[in-house]
């Protein structure tokens, strides 16, 4: 069951990278974006969007959402809430290491978490690399930018350490209610 996960969420490593060629891949036929903001991190622009995922219910645990929609999960601590499972992207287009450590950097020094509702996401991009969080849980997960950066740049060093060609990839949670994620890391459309 759990390969067959893996094997579904794999094939999201051929998302494009804006937040809207994302949604139809990523996040089913229904998704859009819910919003998009920005704030600078080094001269550079860090672009921040909320993208709805109606179709990432995978777990069948629909039917709790109205029982455990008050709870809010938080998942601030990458160190306690590791990533599971890696899957590198060994596709020709990759984020810069460089950019990818400056989101990292960036997205630590955020203030307030990130409230993901269940079955939505957070796209955050930063020159030529993208991180993308989606919550595949039944209850609103509260992310700290310094967990959503220390798992994308964890997914970045995991895959340039293994394969030295690719920094891209997926980085899957232990897919057990209240820590039921994966984080994706891919080249944004300004590396191409």
């Amino acid at each position: 069951m759990k390969f067959a996960l893996l094997v579904a969420f794999a094939s999201v490593l051929g998302l494009s990278v804006t937040a809207s060629a994302v949604l139809p891949t990523a996040c089913g036929p229904n998704a859009n974006i819910l919003s998009e903001s920005s704030f600078a991190h080094k001269g550079a622009e860090v672009k921040l969007s909320t993208i709805s995922c109606p179709g990432s219910d995978v777990r069948g645990r629909g039917s709790l959402v109205n029982a455990l929609k008050r709870q809010v999960v938080s998942q601030c601590d990458a160190v306690t809430n590791p990533c599971s499972s890696t899957v590198c992207d060994l596709r020709p287009e990759q984020p810069s290491l460089l950019d990818c450590n400056d989101l990292t950097i960036a997205l630590d020094g955020l203030s307030d978490p990130l409230l993901i509702p269940p079955s939505t996401g957070v796209i955050a991009t930063l020159a030529t690399c993208t991180y993308i969080y989606i919550n595949l849980d039944t209850v609103e997960y509260s992310v700290c930018g310094s967990a959503f950066g220390t798992l994308g740049i964890d997914t970045t060093t995991h895959c340039f350490t293994t394969s030295t060609t690719s920094i891209g990839g997926i980085c899957f949670s232990p897919q057990v209610p209240g820590n039921d994620w994966f984080v994706q890391v891919e080249a944004s459309s300004e590396s191409g």
